[in-house]
């Protein structure tokens, strides 16, 4: 058995500096966030027979980070503290059958709860368990230079994960060589719970950096705000929606009403949900002439998504938290914000907005399918060549449904103000040649190149065609349509036990699909149209200019002459030196230089094709890139040194 544990990350400082011109001299300063990260792992391995092994692995990890949030407007008090234990196990059984057949069964479980709490609170609660918070809330007061108080925006929410998972895997002498076929399945179920605390103390709008003064008006607030706590039971789609927020309520200890009636939606099943995933696998593997220098291999199978409970959430909170919002036009008073009334006699008249989930949702799911061959060219040399297609469906896309008639213009539930359906109704496509070459280690040297060649298309609903009313399905793009990608990487051997190595990565641009601020263009009440001949997606794949500046000159807008569609270039280097210390340990010395060429690796363009000029350079903003993307490792040259000592 082996136990592993990794140290805490060292605290750091979060800081919050304060612009108040000296009117909050108390919220100025430096405010400490002690930080860390505990990690843990066990692995253990036995053999039961000659035939037979079991394995077990655990792992956790526990992370603190309190008043995260805190900067220069934000005081700790309207902070939050965030932590996610995280915990999984995974228990493992090898069989092998005979010579010629093996089976692996696995069960895995996970755990992890998002613990949003009140600053410094280290708080750790169930969902819906909000008697022991309330005594951390305190009013919130928005100044226009510094927000303070609150709760914490407190949240719990604790998501598991259990699965059974088999792979089988048979070798057979026949049909022209060795053949080895592969089958499995899995099966997931994923229980999910959730809360929000809210601002029960509500949330106060001030308009100057001076304290309340009841003889000065410009002092007086200007909104005040409320919503209940609200919790949210196994949110899962595989729920009775009725039923479930009748079990809310109950938990919550409401009055047994909810401010809007839900039933006008049809419930037409017992319970919702997809409770028929099964996702058989297969595979094969052929050396055609039974000597290694060749294999052929197949594999199909059907892949199960789960759909996350975390974006259900708007469905099941809207009729619970009640929120209300009260103005200086309609009376607001201070520090009592009903002037004497009762919280319900500012429940909103207006329609409200709301989500729900059709009854019609599933899991999205995808059929993938892979064919390619490998063959060695000589004792250290190989060449790969594999095509990957990839059809993914039923994704969820969210439609308004409660759009007026084109002649009537009555709303289907006029009870409501918009009625935002989530479907799966959103589809995508994957098709993808990769090719390799692999040397191995062999004359001090060894090295890897791999070319992709791929396309991406999203099929999935929109209210942007300005000559069509309301939503039509339309295939685009996909967002993550690079069509060309070459990594390329090389180890090389020096004397005296050291070593440099290096890789690089070339990809070509990323699509873009333009907005537009012009509003309503086509009157059925959804905003962002985009004119005709622009279509979502087109973005550095086929984007109609003569369209844009058509659009653009109605409007007194500069044309666009030119559109930025930015590539992803790094290259990154790596030097290393053994030094031996006696006869079972060494030290090594590692230097490493990432993005070796500075290579600014820029965003997607500005997507606002009705967007006004750079004031320094003239151009339309539409169509260029002014920001790096987000969550590459290195944004500009850095280097690193390291020694690690092994014993």
């Amino acid at each position: 058995m082996i136990f592993r544990s990794a140290p805490p990350s060292p605290p750091i400082a979060a800081t919050s500096t304060g612009h108040t011109a000296g009117v909050w001299p108390q919220y100025d300063g430096t405010f400490p966030s002690k930080q860390n990260r505990w990690t843990y792992n066990v692995k253990v391995d036995h053999e039961l027979a000659s035939n037979q092994s079991l394995f077990f692995r655990w792992g956790a990890e526990d992370e603190y980070r309190p008043i995260i949030t805190t900067n220069s407007t934000t005081d700790p008090s309207a902070s939050f503290d965030f932590a996610v234990p995280r915990r999984s196990a995974v228990l493992g059984h090898s069989w092998v059958l005979s010579d010629r057949s093996l089976t692996d069964i696995r069960f895995q479980y996970a755990f992890a709860k998002y613990e949003v709490s009140p600053p410094y609170s280290h708080g750790d609660w169930e969902p819906a368990d909000f008697a022991p918070r309330l005594p951390f809330c305190t009013p919130v007061f928005r100044y226009p230079s510094i927000t303070v108080g609150g709760c914490g925006n407190a949240q719990m929410g604790p998501e598991g994960r259990w699965e059974i998972k088999d792979d089988y895997s048979h070798l057979m002498r026949a049909w022209g060589g060795k053949h080895q076929w592969k089958s499995g399945f899995d099966f997931s179920y994923v229980p999910f719970e959730g809360d929000n605390m809210g601002s029960p103390l509500g949330s106060w709008t001030l308009p100057k950096d001076t304290p309340y003064d009841p003889n000065d008006q410009s002092t007086w607030p200007t909104q005040y705000t409320n919503s209940l706590p609200y919790d949210v039971q196994i949110g899962s789609f595989n729920e009775n929606l009725p039923d479930l927020l009748g079990r809310i309520q109950d938990k919550l200890g409401r009055d047994g009403t909810f401010p809007y009636d839900i039933s006008v939606f049809p419930q037409s099943r017992a319970s919702r949900g997809d409770h028929n995933n099964f996702g058989p696998r297969i595979g094969v593997a052929w050396d055609p002439a039974n000597n290694g220098i060749t294999n052929v291999h197949v594999a199909f199978g059907v892949f199960y998504d789960n759909m996350r409970t975390l974006q259900n959430f708007n469905e099941l909170t809207w009729p619970q938290s009640k929120s209300i919002t009260i103005t200086r036009q309609q009376g607001l008073t201070f520090p009592d914000p009903y002037g004497g009334k009762t919280r319900d006699a500012f429940l909103s008249t207006t329609p409200p907005t709301i989500a729900i989930g059709s009854n019609d949702q599933v899991n999205p799911y995808a059929h993938q399918f892979n064919v390619g061959v490998n063959r060695m060219i000589t004792r250290d040399l190989a060449m790969t060549a594999d095509v990957t297609v990839v059809s993914r469906y039923s994704d969820r896309d969210t439609v308004e449904i409660n759009l007026p008639d084109q002649t009537t213009r009555v709303r289907p539930f006029p009870q409501f103000q918009r009625v935002n359906l989530w479907q799966s109704t959103a589809d995508n496509t994957y098709r993808a040649l990769l090719l390799k070459v692999d040397k191995r280690m062999s004359n001090k040297h060894q090295y890897l190149a791999s070319y992709t060649l791929s396309k991406s298309n999203d099929d999935a609903f929109t209210s942007a065609l300005v000559d069509h009313y309301g939503y039509t399905k339309l295939k685009r793009a996909g967002t993550a349509d690079r069509r060309h990608r070459l990594v390329v990487s090389g180890i090389y051997a020096l004397p005296l036990d050291m070593q440099v190595s290096a890789i690089g990565d070339f990809r070509s641009s990323l699509p873009f699909t333009p907005s537009s601020t012009a509003g309503d263009l086509n009157n059925d009440t959804l905003t962002g149209d985009l004119p005709a001949g622009v279509l979502p997606g087109s973005g550095c794949r086929s984007l109609n200019l003569d369209a844009i500046n058509t659009f653009r000159r109605a409007r007194g807008l500069t044309d666009v002459t030119t559109v930025d569609c930015p590539t992803f270039v790094n290259v990154d280097l790596r030097f290393s030196k053994f030094f031996r210390i006696g006869l079972s340990q060494r030290a090594e010395f590692i230097a490493q230089l990432f993005n070796v060429f500075d290579r600014a690796n820029f965003n997607t363009p500005n997507t606002s094709i009705t967007s006004t000029n750079n004031t320094k350079t003239g151009r339309p903003l539409f169509g260029t890139s002014t920001g790096l993307l987000p969550n590459i490792n290195a944004p500009s040259r850095q280097a690193e040194f390291a020694i690690r000592f092994q014993f």
